[in-house]
């Protein structure tokens, strides 16, 4: 968490240097810094602060991953931007975010920050067309393409995948329908009034502004429970950098009924990491409870103490929590638990004229893979 920065100031540059002569298991470290996606930074700041306090092989592992995650995020743009290009030409809308974009806003670096794929949105009206144009780029759907060319709704899954060997580069398509973490579908017409440049290496892109990339990004890493360091960064990092228009910002969370989850996000923002968040908003921020009760959640699970995230029973209650109020809580929570994804699809396999009982699959399957909480598995 020391290391997990762009910037070191003398306390946490003696803290780091206090931890290196201390009894540490490397290993573990290094195990944990790529879980949450932060090896890179790990690298970075001991060879600017400890390197002579690290062994020659654990750095020199650490070099070779973030020589490796630079590579690929090279690779990673390059395929960003021809993929951008196919979809002009055929004025088909795309809008890149997360992936290069978020590392280029954030941390002013392509190579920085750890991506495994690439992000982009659609309107819902234009996924066929986007998928085929992703096939002619050589790209494999990970879905039934052909089922949603049909126009079965209710085979939308979570991200429209699709993959290509030749450069093992990954790509997500997601829509105002397939993000069903929001309790309010997203208006992509208000979005793209709020779209901005990017000049990316000499390419200009269109992407969300920072209001919405924030709030994107604290549902997105609510929904996984905030379970990599690398997520809360990405907020801290791009509020620290960037403009932020706040009253706005809390305007788009609460008509998409995220106030909390915003919140949460900040929190965790400004408490692990520093960031500058107004002392108005902190106030109102500290003022709820609940809003600290489930970052001290959050914070346990980096402490090995508890997992918000292990166990129906526990998800169910945190996503309830997260929610602005009580009946928000339980409507949302009860549609993610009984709306059927692709997951539960690939798990069992039903004839068309039963597919109606997905609805029973899905909480079978979460039941399955989670366990119910109230025991330790």
């Amino acid at each position: 968490m020391c290391c997990a920065r762009t910037k070191l100031d003398e306390a946490t540059t003696a803290r780091i240097r206090d931890i290196l002569r201390g009894p540490l298991n490397w290993s573990v470290a290094e195990t944990t810094a790529i879980d949450h996606h932060v090896e890179t930074f790990l690298y970075v700041n001991l060879k600017l602060v400890g390197e002579d306090l690290a062994p020659a092989e654990r750095f020199d592992n650490l070099h070779e991953r973030a020589r490796k995650t630079g590579g690929m995020s090279v690779l990673c743009f390059s395929e960003l931007v021809r993929i951008h290009e196919i979809f002009e030409a055929a004025s088909v809308p795309l809008i890149p975010y997360k992936g290069p974009v978020l590392s280029w806003l954030a941390f002013a670096s392509l190579t920085q920050r750890r991506f495994v794929d690439l992000d982009f949105f659609v309107p819902h009206r234009e996924i066929a067309r986007a998928g085929a144009l992703l096939k002619s780029a050589g790209y494999d759907s990970k879905f039934e393409f052909q089922e949603e060319l049909k126009g079965r709704p209710a085979a939308v899954p979570g991200q429209y995948a699709f993959s290509r060997e030749a450069t093992r580069t990954q790509v997500e398509l997601h829509t105002e329908r397939t993000l069903r973490y929001f309790p309010v579908p997203l208006n992509f017409e208000k979005m793209s009034r709020r779209l901005i440049s990017v000049d990316l290496c000499g390419r200009t892109l269109r992407t969300f502004s920072i209001e919405d990339t924030v709030v994107m990004l604290c549902v997105h890493g609510a929904k996984h429970f905030w379970e990599r360091l690398l997520w809360i960064l990405d907020v801290a990092q791009l509020i620290a950098v960037q403009d932020v228009d706040w009253p706005l910002l809390t305007r788009i969370a609460a008509k998409l009924e995220s106030t909390r989850v915003l919140f949460l996000g900040l929190c965790l923002a400004h408490d692990l990491f520093d960031a500058p968040v107004p002392e108005q908003l902190l106030k109102e921020i500290n003022r709820d409870p609940t809003v600290q009760e489930l970052a001290e959640k959050v914070c346990e699970r980096y402490g090995g103490i508890s997992d918000p995230g292990a166990g129906v029973l526990p998800r169910a209650v945190f996503r309830i929590r997260l929610r602005d109020g009580i009946g928000q809580g339980l409507r949302h929570t009860w549609r993610l638990a009984m709306s059927p994804t692709e997951g539960d699809r690939q798990k069992v396999s039903l004839p068309r004229w039963l597919t109606p009982l997905y609805i029973l699959v899905r909480p079978w399957r979460l039941l399955r893979e989670y366990g119910s909480g109230l025991k330790r598995r």
